[in-house]
């Protein structure tokens, strides 16, 4: 799947290890996702209704959009990922608004 240059400026807002993760995560799910959220300002984060804690304040976390069955196969993988020997994986891996325009995967390592 190619990434859009947006994307990936998108991505590089990420820690090192969240943006690896993210990379890897949309190489293998080898169908259609694309990167909506990353980094957010906490002014930003209100305005989308996020949690006060979330991990997209600590570039730390990833929103993707696709169809329903990409995002459901993106997030089996995205606990099956590791990254490195002390890898734990993700800590949160969430399907939001399935069946709605809002529809994603949210992802924080």
């Amino acid at each position: 799947m190619c990434i859009t240059n947006r994307e990936v400026a998108m991505l590089r807002l990420l820690t090192p290890h969240a943006n690896a993760h993210a990379r890897q995560l949309i190489a293998e799910t080898g169908a259609p996702l694309r990167v909506t959220s990353t980094l957010r300002t906490s002014a930003r984060n209100r305005q989308v209704g996020g949690s006060p804690g979330s991990f997209h304040l600590r570039g730390r976390a990833v929103d993707l959009t696709g169809d329903r069955y990409t995002l459901r196969r993106a997030a089996d993988l995205a606990w099956d990922l590791r990254i490195g020997r002390g890898c734990t994986g993700p800590e949160e891996v969430l399907l939001e608004y399935l069946g709605t325009p809002r529809q994603h995967l949210h992802v924080a390592w």
